[in-house]
């Protein structure tokens, strides 16, 4: 077994997305010859806001072991500078603005999230007396490229960047066309991240538009791992939809850039002549978004509408696999960028009703995998849930089309053995 160290800024019981990637190396990587380290913050398991996941937690180092990993949680403080340029003094001086883009100019980025400053001295006394083949990092934050490239300088230990983000995601929109203020920002991380992955062993991406990205970076490598579904997490669950609430839900946040009006609309049409003890639209974790949160009670008919927080992965689960059908609102304007929550759905093996299509890799997805529709419009949104509401009040269920064996090519656990391949080829 060779020693692999993964330094993850979000992990259970973090809730966020990004924080089961990492997870999901830590229980397979054994299975393909390496002993997988975590280290990362120490999360309460409740934070459901932005505000939350700032805030400083600063418990003792804890250090614990299963079958599959050692996890190390360490304490997190927020930056300095960031709480100075925070005060209303300093705010009331505009020099805020001066504190944050001289902390960029000397190559610190994100700084809300400070990663780097709240691991850097443990991980150097950790490397001094424990020895890794390989170290992994998980980025957003930014800074966490900066850490990896800081450890390499000193321990000359392989390290491979996982970018879970663009460190602008912006730049995937179509027709992108910053200010200059952005532009600076944009060309100071791109002259920093050249520097960073100079000596990279090589860089992972979850999308093609990433990857694309990355490789304009640096010349080293680049592969594409998809985010996933875990197999066996939706085995083991036997949740079975009702056949006496139709469920139609939406899983995890939904952004102001995803285009909504199809959505809306063809909601709105479906629930007219709908009984609200029949029919429920259920937004999983919305709440943590309060503006978006408000923008669906004020559109939708509140009673027929559940909106919740965050909940555990192990809960989402359980809620998707209840659905009937799973909403997929689309994103206006961006190619090439697939998304955690279409990943999820695929492994709950319920029928995703896409909405609108944009001719893009998440149409071809479910194209490929047979796993649901595509609706262009909200009259074409409304027929297709009429069909679906039919068939399950005539027959108590919905049949499911979609094809396993595409489906299970984006289950975390094939992604991670393409990982582990290409680490021991990369190594090689």
């Amino acid at each position: 077994m060779e020693n692999v160290l993964i330094i993850a800024y979000y992990y259970p019981p973090c809730k966020g997305v990004a924080a089961y990637r990492p997870l999901s190396w830590a229980k397979d990587f054994h299975e393909h010859g390496f002993n997988p380290t975590i280290i990362t913050r120490h999360w309460t398991g409740n934070e459901n806001t932005w505000e939350d996941y700032l805030k400083e937690c600063v418990a003792e180092v804890k250090i614990t072991s299963d079958e599959n990993a050692r996890t190390i949680c360490l304490p997190y403080k927020r930056n300095r500078y960031v709480k100075l340029a925070e005060k209303r003094w300093v705010r009331n001086l505009f020099l805020d603005k001066f504190i944050y883009i001289l902390l960029a100019i000397k190559g610190s980025f994100q700084v809300d999230i400070n990663a780097y400053d709240s691991f850097k001295d443990y991980l150097f006394k950790h490397l001094e007396k424990e020895t890794y083949k390989l170290i992994i990092v998980t980025s957003p934050p930014l800074n966490m490229v900066r850490l990896a490239f800081d450890i390499n300088k000193k321990f000359k230990i392989p390290f491979v960047v996982d970018f879970q983000d663009s460190w602008n995601n912006l730049i995937l929109e179509e027709n992108y066309n910053p200010e200059i203020k952005e532009k600076f920002y944009n060309s100071l991380k791109q002259l920093y991240l050249k520097k960073w992955l100079k000596n990279v062993t090589f860089s992972t991406t979850v999308t093609p538009t990433i990857n694309n990205l990355i490789k304009k970076i640096t010349k080293n490598p680049v592969e594409i791992i998809t985010n996933g579904f875990e197999q066996n997490a939706y085995l083991l669950n036997k949740t079975e939809p009702s056949s006496t609430i139709f469920n139609v839900s939406v899983m995890g946040t939904i952004h102001p850039i995803q285009d909504l009006t199809a959505m809306i609309e063809g909601l709105n049409l479906f629930l007219q002549n709908k009984n609200p003890e029949e029919v429920r639209l259920n937004f999983i974790g919305l709440d943590s978004f309060p503006e978006m949160s408000h923008r669906i009670k004020k559109l939708l008919p509140n009673t027929f509408i559940t909106v919740t927080p965050r909940v555990s992965m192990e809960k989402a689960v359980e809620l998707t696999l209840a659905a009937n059908v799973l909403l997929f609102p689309s994103y206006k304007g961006y190619k090439g960028y697939y998304t955690a929550k279409i990943f999820e759905y695929l492994g709950a093996k319920r029928n995703i009703l896409m909405v609108p299509g944009n001719r893009d890799i998440v149409d071809d997805l479910i194209l490929k995998t047979q796993a649901g529709k595509i609706a262009n419009s909200g009259k074409e949104f409304q027929v297709i849930l009429e069909d679906w509401f039919l068939e399950w009040k005539t027959t108590g269920t919905l049949k499911y089309y979609g094809i396993n064996e595409n489906i299970n090519f984006f289950s975390r656990e094939n992604q991670n053995k393409l990982l582990c391949e290409a680490i021991k080829k990369h190594l090689e």
